[in-house]
């Protein structure tokens, strides 16, 4: 079985590979055990090693001599305030930062909105990288659902696993360039309540495998 420190590695290179992320952008942790393993801070993507992992416990402190990700608060806030989640993924995507940066939620034009939990995927307020304010204020944004994107910034995915939040990682960036057409074209139709409302059930027995 991969140690937690490779799992993360593997993910956060093939994130690389596929755009997700360049150079030292985003992060991802994994909780176990009340510990938290976190990418580094500043350190190049294709550079990372496993001894490069940080390591920190529910309260922040350090339980090796590596710097986390500088997204560190917001990871915490995340695994302090959702008991249900495993992993977390953080990326600088393109489509998903274009529509950030728009300011956009994504409403309900497509029927995979509902796999993050909810008719729409919220855009949180805006506020500076690294800060408890911003922290904050994904909180507020993510609440019963598992990703949102993050004002002129990026998107954020949470799991039970590093393989489900970072599947809907990806699933996001698609969404997120889906929705910014159909705004282009201003012709597109949105699903109903209701329409929502019967993926939403049909999902709710849908579990995600590991």
């Amino acid at each position: 079985m991969k140690s937690i420190s490779r799992q993360i590695i593997e993910t956060y290179k093939k994130h690389l590979d596929i755009g997700l992320n360049i150079g030292s952008e985003g992060n991802i942790s994994i909780k176990e055990n009340q510990k938290i393993y976190i990418t580094p801070s500043g350190i190049d993507i294709k550079n990372l090693r496993e001894e490069l992992i940080s390591i920190v416990d529910l309260n922040g402190i350090k339980k090796n001599k590596i710097k986390p990700s500088s997204e560190v608060d917001l990871h915490l806030m995340l695994y302090q305030k959702r008991e249900d989640i495993g992993a977390v993924v953080h990326c600088h995507s393109d489509w998903a930062s274009i529509l950030s940066c728009l300011r956009k939620n994504i409403l309900q034009f497509h029927y995979m909105v509902a796999e993050f939990g909810g008719k729409d995927i919220k855009c949180a307020e805006y506020a500076t990288f690294g800060t408890k304010k911003l922290a904050k204020n994904v909180i507020k944004a993510i609440k019963n659902r598992k990703g949102c994107l993050l004002a002129n910034h990026g998107q954020i995915c949470i799991g039970k696993n590093l393989e489900e939040a970072s599947h809907l990682s990806i699933a996001l960036e698609k969404l997120s360039k889906q929705y910014f057409f159909c705004l282009l074209s201003k012709k597109y139709k949105m699903l109903t309540d209701n329409d929502m409302k019967e993926v939403l059930e049909s999902f709710s027995e849908y579990k995600f495998k590991h």
